[in-house]
């Protein structure tokens, strides 16, 4: 390298961000809900989600496009809606039934699975049973929506066979130029999902689980979203520091200032008091071992001085970048 290279430079600006932030961890009682709010504050303003509430929401509007059995003896009901709630927007919904309901419902943020939300429920090659019908059999209703870039959420002129980075790419350009992000506005979609579960299904309280580039999503909404009382994140939990910025991520990952805000697992503290799961494969390539074990020795502290550390687990599996169906479906059995 020559002496004009630029790294010296990044390194800098990192510290000077991350060195000017008042941590969650000098705050605590009746302090942290102020300053959790502020913060809170600061994130939507970060997202535009007041802006996208303002100019593009609209009245609900649901209607039911299929309705089939899961198949394989399973007792679980697959169905997909159209949910027009945000302007030229439909959002497609898929909404998995329990045989028998347990009265409780999580929202399944999906990442860069090449079959978009269906990865959440569809059979791949291996033939291992999906996270999201794991939750169904265990008697949660499953909300999967079809975030914006992914799945069927792309752009008319996108290839039946185009990745979900590449697509991301193509859109995310277009959102940044309008002052908008792929961040904010699926944060805002997995909003508006709750919303129709609320009216569709009389449900007003809901867990949250998101993996990989649905972990960011879930990171966000988990915190902002006062009807969500159980946070699961899965790949994803860690430092921005050893993740998106050490390596090349998807442009999706990317907010401009979000660092602003906080690196990313204190953004994750938010959330407290509410209940916590944040797990990371030790073999995670692209969410490495040494953010996940700081991030989660955070926020065990940040719990801790809050004086709820029971309420916060974290779980590294035997795996890379991948879903764990067994650890999650323990957790929630013993915690929701």
């Amino acid at each position: 390298m020559t002496e004009f290279c630029v790294s010296d430079f990044l390194d800098m600006v990192y510290e000077d961000i991350t060195g000017k932030f008042v941590s969650p961890l000098e705050f605590a009682g009746d302090q942290w809900e102020a300053y959790k709010a502020g913060r809170k504050k600061e994130i939507k303003c970060l997202l535009r989600l007041d802006y996208l509430e303002e100019n593009y929401q609209e009245e609900l509007h649901y209607s039911l496009l299929e309705s089939k059995k899961a198949g394989g003896g399973s007792t679980v009901v697959i169905e997909k809606y159209r949910v027009d709630r945000i302007r030229r927007l439909p959002l497609c919904v898929y909404v998995l039934r329990p045989g028998e309901w347990n009265g409780k419902a999580i929202l399944y943020l999906n990442g860069h699975d090449p079959r978009g939300a269906r990865g959440a429920f569809a059979e791949d090659d291996t033939g291992k049973e999906t996270l999201g019908m794991a939750m169904a059999s265990l008697g949660y209703l499953v909300l999967v929506p079809e975030l914006f870039a992914f799945g069927e959420a792309k752009r008319r002129d996108a290839s039946e066979e185009i990745d979900a980075c590449t697509s991301c790419s193509m859109l995310e350009s277009h959102l940044l130029n309008c002052g908008l992000s792929l961040a904010g506005l699926r944060v805002f979609e997995a909003m508006k999902t709750l919303d129709f579960a609320e009216a569709a299904f009389g449900v007003h309280a809901f867990g949250a689980y998101g993996i990989s580039g649905g972990g960011h999503v879930c990171n966000y909404t988990g915190v902002l979203e006062d009807r969500v009382e159980a946070v699961m994140l899965s790949g994803y939990p860690n430092l921005y520091k050893y993740s998106i910025l050490a390596m090349d991520h998807c442009i999706c990952n990317y907010v401009p200032g979000q660092l602003e805000a906080g690196e990313s697992h204190q953004v994750t503290a938010l959330a407290a008091p509410k209940k916590l799961l944040a797990m990371n494969g030790r073999k995670d390539p692209i969410f490495p071992l040494q953010g996940s074990l700081e991030a989660f020795q955070y926020l065990d502290s940040v719990y801790e001085r809050l004086g709820v550390p029971e309420r916060c687990t974290h779980i590294l599996f035997e795996g890379g970048h991948e879903v764990s169906v067994g650890d999650v479906c323990r957790w929630l059995k013993m915690n929701y």
